[in-house]
């Protein structure tokens, strides 16, 4: 199977292709330790037993595999999807190995790597978006304060949630509005996520951007401090990561506090801060969301960015504050560790 037979079974059923990829996995394993037991493999494999159970079953059936008292092996049949099983095995553990590199370097629970490059190709961001989706759902627990900022990237994510059974979660945007098109604001995506979950969400209708007098007398309103309030206890918390260049004109930053961001060193913006390629933070544009002060109280935090142009923006980011999952793509995976290695 060619790259770009493989890309497009990707896009079509990114479901089916990540199953088919395990069991090309284990096919192609078996081939290279056979005979080699179901315990065992799944211990070269780094994947629960009863997935490769699974997997080993179906490859049974389908007539490529026999088990025995030593173990499993393949039949003669076998051979004949052997090379396009090796392929696509090949093709996955790169992205793995990309995952383990990047998770330990940047001390990240764990990273998800997606094929392709944003800034190539625009689909490569919903492929994130449903990425990132399909892990979310697993790092919520009924009764838990999702709170979710804005842009596309995280937009993707919203768009390709899975909807299945209702979780009791409540969704607050992590920020309030900044001026941009309103299906990418915070308020709008955790209402949809909200819906896709089967929880409900609170919003927060006030304008990001608020100065003095006018700040604490929005922060008085009854309604807007029981959200504040919610949000400085959410439990997980989803964003998108930015480059400092581009952020500074949407967060709508003058020319002198752009000129004194830069001055310190930005190079990325997540969650309403500006970040120095250490991570420390140089300039705070969210006046109203969530405060440093409440991410120590945060249970999982979760980026979702993609494209190779970003790739030291991540990285600032990722060493701002303990992530438990970073779901980017190939393009920024490799400039990542490209970056890591100087």
């Amino acid at each position: 199977m060619d790259v770009e037979m493989m890309d497009t079974v990707a896009r079509l059923a990114p479901d089916l292709w990540q199953q088919m990829g395990v069991r090309a996995l284990v096919l192609e394993r078996i081939g290279a330790l056979q005979p080699i037991g179901r315990r065992a493999l799944a211990s070269r494999l780094n994947l629960p037993e009863r997935e490769v159970r699974a997997q080993a079953a179906a490859l049974r059936e389908a007539g490529f595999v026999e088990l025995d008292a030593a173990g499993m092996t393949l039949t003669p049949s076998a051979q004949g999807v052997l090379p396009a099983a090796r392929e696509i095995s090949h093709g996955i553990r790169a992205l793995s190995m990309l995952e383990a590199s990047l998770s330990r370097r940047l001390g990240v629970s764990r990273v998800v790597v997606v094929p392709g490059d944003a800034d190539e190709d625009e689909y490569v961001t919903t492929e994130v978006g449903i990425a990132a989706g399909q892990r979310l759902r697993g790092l919520l627990r009924d009764g838990a304060v999702l709170a979710v900022t804005g842009g596309t990237t995280i937009a993707q994510v919203a768009r390709n949630l899975p909807v299945c059974a209702p979780l009791d979660v409540l969704v607050v945007p992590a920020r309030g509005g900044n001026g941009r098109a309103v299906e990418t604001q915070a308020g709008t995506l955790a209402a949809l996520i909200a819906q896709h979950l089967g929880g409900h969400n609170r919003l927060l209708h006030i304008p990001d951007r608020v100065d003095g007098r006018a700040l604490q007398a929005v922060m008085e309103l009854p309604e807007v401090r029981e959200v504040l309030e919610i949000i400085e206890r959410a439990d997980v918390l989803l964003h998108g990561v930015g480059r400092a260049d581009d952020l500074a004109h949407h967060r709508r930053l003058s020319e002198a506090e752009a000129a004194e961001m830069f001055r310190r060193g930005g190079v990325a913006e997540a969650y309403g801060y500006f970040f120095n390629a250490q991570g420390e933070v140089v300039y705070a544009a969210a006046n109203i969301g969530v405060s440093l002060e409440s991410l120590s109280h945060i249970r999982a935090m979760i980026a979702v960015a993609a494209g190779s142009s970003k790739a030291e923006a991540i990285i600032a980011v990722m060493r701002g504050h303990p992530h438990e999952l970073l779901v980017t793509d190939e393009g920024a995976a490799k400039r990542m560790l490209a970056l890591l290695a100087d």
